[in-house]
């Protein structure tokens, strides 16, 4: 009986044994999705209003990189090239958009976007916003938060995204030219300038 006894015990020590270590070799199903940054190109499209009309043009990213956690964006930081800032109607206006009465780009040669938070829009159909981002806007020297609508596709090419916004108030990052904060309606007539300007940023990995 004793011999029995003695025998089982060593067949439940190995059983429990041969248990434990199968169950340390299985693989965790809790790993976490790594972080990868993708570098972008793009650009930055823009309008700006005056009393009856408009004006359009660009700005060319100098850098840009994207952070993923797996399929899901969660980050990223684009460089704008100031000195390439362009106006599609207007080689006069570019000039003066390009002076210290604007952006002063010999002095303020990078703006920046830095997203901080990332929010996917549920039940979004095709052709809709996707995600809402939030950042850090960045233009000469002065940073405030801006929230965009972004609509990110990805395919075995890679991720494309296009996200708009507009600025309600240039003014905030001393912009401040005809503004009528700064100076009277009456005063500036059709040279009054809208604080708000439209922004798209078109982004694409490469």
């Amino acid at each position: 009986m004793k011999k029995l006894l003695f025998i089982a015990s060593i067949l439940t020590v190995s059983l429990i044994a041969t248990i434990s270590f199968a169950h340390n070799k299985m693989p965790s199903k809790m790993t976490k999705p790594t972080l990868t940054k993708m570098n972008t190109t793009g650009d930055l499209k823009w309008t700006g209003f005056g009393v009856g009309k408009s004006h359009t043009g660009t700005v060319t990213l100098k850098s840009g990189t994207i952070e993923m956690k797996g399929t899901e964006l969660v980050g990223g930081i684009f460089v704008l090239d100031m000195t390439t800032l362009k106006t599609s109607d207007s080689p006069k206006l570019e000039g003066h958009l390009k002076s210290a009465d604007f952006f002063d780009v010999e002095k303020f040669t990078e703006g920046t976007f830095k997203i901080t938070k990332v929010e996917v829009i549920k039940g979004s159909k095709a052709g809709e916003p996707t995600h809402k981002i939030t950042g850090d806007l960045t233009i000469k020297g002065k940073t405030h938060t801006e929230m965009l609508l972004a609509t990110v596709n990805q395919d075995e090419k890679g991720i494309a995204a296009t996200a708009e916004t507009e600025i309600k108030d240039r003014t905030q990052y001393d912009i401040v030219y005809n503004s009528a904060k700064f100076k009277a309606v009456s005063a500036l007539g059709d040279k009054l300038i809208q604080d708000n300007i439209k922004v798209q940023l078109n982004i694409k990995t490469n």
